[in-house]
């Protein structure tokens, strides 16, 4: 690890995070539109399901404004879900110096471990950036920056050594 990454590792440390994990993860339906660069706009609906539209795992940081740092594409739910349960007892840990546990909790035990602590997942009331009744968020992705999401979506749901 050179001395930048130790030092940018520290910083993200130092940050004020809202419990033991550095990230959390939520599922919340969508919509995808290209535009004529091929980029991907997905307007992402905290309050409301669209017709016709997709599912997303987002991430957040799990700092006091919550900023949204991933987006991944599901076709359904169920699968969104899914990846959520599976990827979610692996997230980052700041009583692990920011690594992720090298043991990994089963969902089951994961949700247990965190209503023991009374962690809370993310809500879009506690997101002051979120307001109003019908709120909704826009991510833009370059088609590079797209495919690479789904690549790693799949690489996850592959499992080790796909």
């Amino acid at each position: 690890m050179t001395e930048a990454e130790t030092l940018q590792d520290k910083a993200l440390l130092d940050e004020a995070f809202l419990d033991d994990r550095m990230f959390l993860l939520a599922v919340y339906p969508a919509r995808l539109a290209k535009d004529a660069e091929e980029n991907h706009q997905t307007a992402i609906f905290y309050d409301q399901t669209p017709e016709n539209g997709l599912w997303t795992v987002l991430t957040f940081r799990n700092v006091a404004d919550y900023p949204l740092v991933g987006v991944a594409h599901f076709e359904r739910e169920d699968h969104a879900r899914a990846y959520k349960a599976g990827l979610e007892p692996s997230i980052p840990l700041t009583s692990l110096g920011g690594q992720s546990p090298k043991t990994v909790m089963t969902p089951d035990d994961f949700a247990a471990w965190k209503e023991e602590r009374g962690f809370v997942d993310f809500h879009p009331d506690n997101a002051p950036r979120l307001v109003g009744t019908d709120r909704a968020e826009i991510v833009m992705q370059t088609k590079e920056q797209f495919i690479a999401g789904l690549q790693q979506v799949a690489s996850v749901l592959k499992g080790p050594g796909a």
